[in-house]
């Protein structure tokens, strides 16, 4: 977060050991947070540091050395802290990703992670933080590792929109009151459900859950599962003597192969899997689902037509299975795309 101070905590001797203490905050090793750079001379200027003593004086060095640079993994600048006096200590959230918050708020505010809303904590946590490392997103896995971001467990994507309102207006919520303007401090990701190009069985609930979170994300292809990369596919169904149906599964074009229901598969009324013909003939199947696997080998589809369960889900949370940055190719040139430019936003909001 990008931190601004109004000219009356400046000139207010009260408030001078507050902003020492939030100094200390913004020097933390890893700690992403900064002043705003537009705001230095004024900080220098002011009554807290114009004739600064003690622990005090080395401020404006620390000032003028922590700026922080653009880099490759971005900057944290989506949100910026406003402390003023005269604001609320819950404080309210204005345009432009501003929290306007009085003092004693915003060293809360401050020391707050990034909520990350997710359907399950264990599965999709361990996902965004595998796709950070094997896109080499180290901001991401140091802000986890430090405790700055924190996965919060909904039990399912219909308990999304309670999860994100109780962190954002508590369990009662009271009424104009948020919780420390929490809405900025969190964001969501949801699966696409989508069983075939165009499908969007998931927006309706990202618009329930938009109004509680600093934005919500609908990942693109059906499931977390439907990421893994070939050689890890390959790699954690040969475990269970399922390499084949790894390569007869991966001869599917990347787009049949992101709607696939990894986990269950297709199967019929008796739970049981469906062989091609049976499913092209399965009315209550939508037609573009249908026809947008009617290409696919009748022969080779025997091999993952029941799907492979939670095994593929093992791959983000098994250790013998963590990938590195240099296997980032690893991944097909959407998914690349896609991912970068979520976890770019996500960094934004550290």
């Amino acid at each position: 977060m990008i931190v601004q101070v109004e000219r009356t905590v400046l000139n207010d001797d009260r408030w001078h050991p507050l902003l020492d203490v939030v100094v200390a905050v913004l020097s933390q090793a890893g700690s992403r947070h900064a002043f705003d750079t537009r705001q230095y001379e004024q900080l220098l200027r002011s009554p807290w540091l114009s004739n600064a003593t003690g622990v005090r004086a080395t401020t404006p060095e620390f000032l003028r050395s922590s700026a922080k640079a653009v880099s490759r993994e971005g900057t944290s600048d989506a949100v910026t802290i406003r402390i003023d006096d005269a604001g609320p200590i819950y404080g309210e959230s204005l345009a432009g990703g501003v929290i306007r918050i009085h003092p004693f708020g915003a060293l809360t505010i401050l020391l707050q992670p990034l909520h990350v809303v997710v359907e399950d904590e264990s599965s999709d946590g361990a996902f965004l933080l595998w796709m950070a490392r094997i896109l080499g997103r180290d901001a991401i896995r140091r802000a986890y590792s430090a405790g700055r971001l924190v996965f919060r467990h909904a039990g399912g994507k219909t308990q999304m929109v309670k999860s994100a309102r109780s962190l954002s207006y508590g369990v009662w919520a009271r009424p104009a009151q948020p919780i420390l303007s929490m809405k900025l401090r969190i964001i969501a990701i949801l699966d696409s459900d989508a069983r075939f190009p165009g499908d969007q069985p998931n927006v309706e609930i990202a618009r329930e859950v938009e109004p509680y979170v600093a934005f919500v994300r609908i990942l693109n292809a059906r499931a977390i599962e439907n990421y893994v990369p070939y050689p890890y596919a390959r790699r954690r169904l040969q475990k269970d003597n399922l390499a084949g149906a790894a390569d007869s599964f991966f001869k599917l074009t990347e787009s049949q192969r992101d709607h696939f229901p990894l986990k269950r598969g297709f199967r019929d009324a008796a739970a049981l899997p469906q062989s091609h013909a049976s499913f092209m003939a399965d009315n209550s199947r939508h037609v573009s689902e249908r026809g947008h696997f009617a290409s696919v080998s009748a022969v080779e589809w025997i091999q993952y037509a029941g799907g492979f369960g939670d095994r593929l889900g093992d791959v983000y949370r098994e250790a013998e299975f963590r990938c590195s940055a240099t296997d980032g190719q690893l991944l097909t040139k959407s998914q690349r795309a896609e991912l970068n430019e979520f976890l770019t936003q996500v960094i934004t909001y550290l």
